[in-house]
């Protein structure tokens, strides 16, 4: 697992933010954003998924359609897709744990 996830910490340090992905995606989801508070996480800090939520663009990881144009834009052929994915089962997983107000969902509510 470790070096899965220093991997992953490579592949996105690789990225120049140039913002091209972001230009190709439908949802409009500030990819080089997105690609920060991933490494981040990686790097530890656990508590920096709940910024996928802040992001500023209209669109957000899970968002994502999985149209591929990131990956096709890439100047540096990065997985963008595969990248943005990953963020979105885990933006989705955290919105389902930890609802809005810090309270877990009462089932039925």
């Amino acid at each position: 697992m470790r070096e899965n996830r220093m991997e992953v910490i490579h592949t996105i340090q690789l990225c120049k933010t140039c913002g091209v992905c972001s230009k190709s995606c439908p949802a409009q989801i500030n990819i080089p954003e997105a690609l920060r508070i991933y490494e981040k996480y990686l790097s530890g800090d656990m508590r920096i998924l709940e910024k996928l939520d802040e992001m500023e663009s209209p669109g957000k990881p899970v968002d994502c359609i999985e149209c591929g144009a990131c990956s096709d834009h890439c100047l540096n052929s990065i997985d963008v897709k595969e990248l943005v994915r990953e963020l979105a089962m885990m933006q989705s997983c955290r919105r389902l744990i930890l609802p809005r107000h810090g309270r877990r969902k009462e089932m039925g509510r």
